[in-house]
Order: structure tokens, then sequence, then C-alpha cells
């Protein structure tokens, strides 16, 4: 079943990000969605009602494969997730074969980085709180990162 956005029809890409999270966050994660795809990021989310009847490995292998960048958002969530090994072993894979370019990790306040993600991301963005999510500076340098070839390591604290 396709995700309720449209897709780009051109290129082996059809999004621009694939967003992946834990499923408390949920939520959040639909805001930062919704503020993205305003400013024109396709993006393919883990947990998406759209994509229910499929299962959560295979979303996360077609949101990966199908998606320019990867978008994680760290936080204990993500990290209990049952998922989480899988996800972060198919978007280091990814980031392999592309670039680590193509990794870009936004870390909640409370939680350390996983060592793992540290070596494959060019960008982390660590966020005081929830409102980091939709402050317009914040979303202006994700969509930067989002849609250019090079990131910068860039960090808010």
């Amino acid at each position: 079943m396709e995700s309720r956005s449209p897709t780009r029809q051109n290129g082996p890409f059809k999004y621009d990000a694939y967003l992946g999270f834990g499923v408390s966050d949920l939520p959040k994660l639909n805001l930062l969605r919704d503020k993205l795809e305003q400013r024109s990021i396709l993006c393919y989310p883990k947990y998406d009602a759209a994509n229910r009847q499929q299962s959560i490995k295979s979303a996360i292998r077609e949101g990966v494969a199908r998606s320019k960048k990867c978008l994680l958002y760290v936080s204990d969530s993500f990290v209990d997730d049952p998922y989480y090994k899988y996800e972060v072993d198919e978007v280091l894979h990814k980031a392999s074969r592309f670039s680590r370019d193509m990794v870009i990790v936004v870390v909640d306040p409370e939680v350390v980085m996983p060592a793992k993600l540290v070596s494959c991301t060019a960008v982390i963005y660590a966020v005081l709180d929830d409102s980091t999510l939709t402050d317009p500076s914040f979303l202006h340098k994700l969509t930067t990162a989002l849609t250019t070839g090079t990131c910068m390591l860039i960090h808010h604290y």
C-alpha cells in the first residue's frame, strides 16, 4: 500500500527522506513530517497508517531503499524499538553503498547518540526540546541538509 504522500516520478528515489523513529515519537514526527512536506520534502515514515498492511521490516527496507536521505529521530523510544537494530543496519548498509551524507540524525535531548550511528552520520542535530522540531531556523537547516548533496555537522544546544 502506498504512503499518503505523493512520490517523485523521476529517478531511483521516490522520496526525499526516510523517517526512522520509535513508535512513541509518532505524534511529534507526524508534525515534523507535515512541516517538511510544506517545504516540498517528500517523506516515507517507518510508522504510517497508510502502510499498516505492510510489515514494519518491509516498510523499513522499502523506505530506506526508495529515499535519497535517511532522517533518524534518536530517542529512548527509537533505541528501545524492537526494529532498532534492523533499521540501523539497513541505513548503515545504504550509507556504505552511497555516502554518509545521506544519514541525518536528530537527537532527543535526553539520549546519548549511539556510537554505531556517530561514525556514519554527516549531520547531527541535538534538539533542546520538542519545540525545536517546528522552529523555522531548524526547519530551514534540516531542509537544506535533506536537499543538498553535501552536509555539514551542525549541533543545536
